[in-house]
């Protein structure tokens, strides 16, 4: 007699672009472990017409895997041949989602999306590590998986949009990102109704991404017996594992469903914040926004700790209600986050404390940021929900006119 698995992971594997080589190590550590009954690997992979590695065939299409043990990517293996398709499309998404969950049905579903994401790899790596996936711009604080035969890339409202049409008031157990920067309250909020658990990088993921192995054995090896809060804790310990103090890297599982209250303590904040602001008051939200690094440092990037900058409002001679509502917006983001991990490169002057938020220093550098427009209030291409419905937003413009 059948019985149902416990887990079905999903990975929406898009190595339609320069990462194309790297693809291979992560999907031979998801083979070196392999399907067992209680947990189903299931990769969906696309290569792009112009290789960057003709290893496994050269082939240039998009395959789908049930991952055996010691399985290799090649046409022979793959269950079934898609053709040409487009991974910047949100559809090419909803459709593997659907088709994945209904041909291997679990109790629990986890889907990965790798890719470049809102950034770069990093080509600095541990010593001993694969070799780094090469630099490509990323969309932002709005997007991941880019498509180079066809240009296109998933933003996080397509993301948003496709997979709660697709779900229909169900839930996925967790979404993750082998991708850079995705940690972010923007990605969180948009994905609160798609999830239970997000798992996601506030910094650049090294050139090596993921170690599938070191999260896949103790899942395995627990037979799937993992909630959707376990599994975040279990890949958030194999990111610790696989890298410990080597390299500046994170990583951070998110209770989807404590994003919303950390979403209105961020509101509350913005209220006071901008009741506050004036020609005195604003060098002291200037001195705490200066004390947060940029992550991908180098780049310009403009995501920033959302809690380091909280503690640093809340030490500040601000007003009352301001350090209070800092304080308020700490003590949510410590619900949300259910486990952490941040190399000791990434603690000083960053924070780390598992959740990013837009924040460029100036009005200038918003307006030199190509994906700023998310913030503008009246953009209608791929809107950031979270701009939309928060009011943090209005404490950026209201500090811009300030800090111009």
């Amino acid at each position: 007699m059948s019985t149902t698995a416990e887990w079905t992971i999903l990975v929406f594997l898009n190595a339609k672009n320069d990462l194309e080589e790297y693809a291979f190590p992560n999907f031979e550590q998801m083979a070196s472990i392999g399907s067992t009954p209680e947990v189903n690997l299931v990769v969906e992979m696309g290569r792009p017409q112009q290789h960057h590695t003709t290893d496994f065939g050269a082939w240039s299409k998009t395959l789908r895997f049930h991952i055996q043990k010691g399985e290799q990517p090649t046409e022979a293996a793959a269950i079934a041949d898609l053709g040409a398709t487009n991974m910047g499309d949100a559809k090419t998404l909803r459709e593997f989602v659907r088709w994945g969950r209904e041909t291997y049905p679990a109790k629990r579903t986890m889907l990965v999306i790798w890719n470049h994401g809102q950034g770069w790899r990093k080509e600095e790596i541990p010593e001993g590590a694969r070799p780094s996936r090469p630099q490509s711009s990323g969309g932002g604080f709005r997007s991941v998986s880019n498509d180079d035969d066809t240009g296109d890339q998933l933003f996080n409202r397509a993301i948003q949009d496709e997979l709660t049409s697709l779900l229909a008031g169900e839930q996925l157990d967790v979404i993750a990102f082998d991708a850079c920067l995705m940690a972010m309250v923007e990605t969180a909020y948009a994905l609160r109704g798609v999830a239970k658990v997000m798992v996601a990088s506030e910094e650049l993921e090294p050139g090596a991404g993921w170690y599938y192995d070191s999260w896949l054995q103790p899942l395995v090896a627990k037979r799937g017996d993992v909630d959707a809060l376990g599994l975040g804790r279990l890949l958030v310990e194999g990111m610790r594992a696989s890298y410990g103090d080597t390299d500046a890297t994170t990583l951070s599982s998110v209770a989807l469903d404590k994003v919303g209250a950390l979403a209105s303590a961020i509101s509350r904040f913005s209220d006071a914040a901008v009741a506050s602001l004036d020609a005195d008051t604003v060098a002291h939200f200037k001195t705490a926004r200066s004390a947060c690094a940029n992550y991908a440092p180098g780049y310009p990037m403009h995501s920033i700790d959302l809690g380091y900058f909280m503690a640093e409002v809340a030490k500040s001679p601000l007003p009352d209600s301001v350090r209070t509502a800092a304080a308020a917006v700490s003590a949510e983001l410590s619900v949300a986050v259910v486990d952490n991990y941040a190399s000791a490169m990434r603690v000083a002057h960053y924070g780390s404390n598992g959740l990013a938020i837009y924040f460029p220093k100036t009005g200038f550098a918003h307006q030199r940021d190509a994906d700023g427009v998310g913030y503008e209030p009246d953009n209608q291409h791929y809107p950031v929900e979270f701009v939309q419905a928060e009011r943090w937003a209005s404490f950026l413009r209201a500090y811009w006119q300030l800090v111009p």
